[in-house]
């Protein structure tokens, strides 16, 4: 059960990391690329924990 944590924590961090490198930037940080960068953030500590837990 906790590699099955561990596949599904990475599989939506690397389609949140797609995601935001699919989005059109214009200089300035829109609402939805903060989200983005927020939750890519959310999702590398919680596999980095899932890593690190004993």
């Amino acid at each position: 059960m906790k590699n099955n944590a561990k596949t599904i924590t990475a599989v939506l961090l690397v389609i949140s990391i797609g995601t935001y490198f699919r989005l059109v930037s214009d200089g300035t940080i829109r609402l939805v690329e903060f989200l983005s960068i927020f939750s890519i953030g959310v999702l590398t500590g919680i596999l980095l924990v899932q890593f690190l837990r004993k």
